[in-house]
């Protein structure tokens, strides 16, 4: 991946900025420590400490502490002269408006961060049902759990893991002639982001859904009240107001109609 960046590469996300492939590459060895997280067994940490050797019964992590992942989804590639690879002729148009387009190849990519607390803990929920472990089965599992859950003791039933945190990220990419990566920023949500915190999923919900009944209760009440200010009766004019302008039309065909008899 890193050869295919360029030298002055700018990153940016909500936290870091770099502008050098340099601090890219460091940043990125950074991050792939943290794919699995391991706590060594404290006679391992002495044996390091003394320079021995771990023997291998020693060496196993004493937990698995940590997991992270991620899941690719849409991917759409425009080009800056109008030209697009991306069936979405009006997300395009889009781009281009938003001058996200010139002159070079740019690539959108949807995909989530997937964090897993003590993933030894869980199940996947959903392997036994596609991945089911038998001889005549020809599709291989993934190494990492697709639906995280954490089982019930002495039961076959399952609960939604609440270790298990997830980041949707919008990554765009800026590709020059030699398809090279110039540019690469990603695009968190702030509801997203929110959501890492525990707690906050169940009373964003909550909270989200109260909200829009509360501008609907409003809306409602200014539309009606608009209404009935609209329906209210005229005030009845004077009859010096009446002698002013005239007999009025209505009470003119009035009479003639009822002198025919009509």
């Amino acid at each position: 991946m890193l050869s295919r960046i360029e030298i002055n590469l700018s990153y940016e996300n909500p936290i870091i900025t770099t502008t050098s492939r340099a601090m890219l590459a460091d940043i990125y060895r950074l991050s792939r420590r943290f794919n699995s997280v391991d706590i060594p067994r404290p006679i391992a940490v002495i044996y390091t400490l003394f320079g021995l050797e771990l023997p291998t019964y020693i060496n196993k992590p004493l937990l698995h502490a940590l997991k992270a992942w991620s899941d690719i989804g849409d991917i759409s590639e425009t080009e800056g002269f109008g030209e697009s690879t991306d069936s979405n002729m009006v997300f395009t148009d889009s781009l281009i408006a938003l001058g996200l387009l010139d002159g070079h190849r740019k690539t959108i990519v949807e995909h989530t961060l997937n964090v897993l607390v003590l993933p030894r803990w869980h199940t996947d929920s959903m392997r036994s049902k596609y991945f089911a472990q038998s001889a005549d089965s020809l599709l291989s599992a993934p190494s990492h759990p697709t639906h995280p859950a954490l089982p019930i003791p002495g039961t076959s039933l399952t609960v939604p893991s609440p270790l298990h945190f997830q980041l949707h990220i919008i990554t765009r990419l800026s590709f020059n002639e030699q398809g090279r990566i110039t540019h690469h920023r990603d695009f968190w949500d702030i509801k997203d982001v929110m959501r890492l915190i525990p707690g906050v999923p169940l009373a964003q919900w909550i909270g989200t859904r109260v909200a829009a009944l509360v501008l609907t209760y409003i809306a409602r009440s200014w539309i009606t009240s608009d209404g009935l200010s609209s329906s209210e009766p005229q005030i009845a004019r004077s009859d010096d107001e009446d002698i002013e302008q005239g007999i009025s039309p209505t009470i003119v065909t009035s009479g003639i109609w009822s002198a025919t008899g009509g």
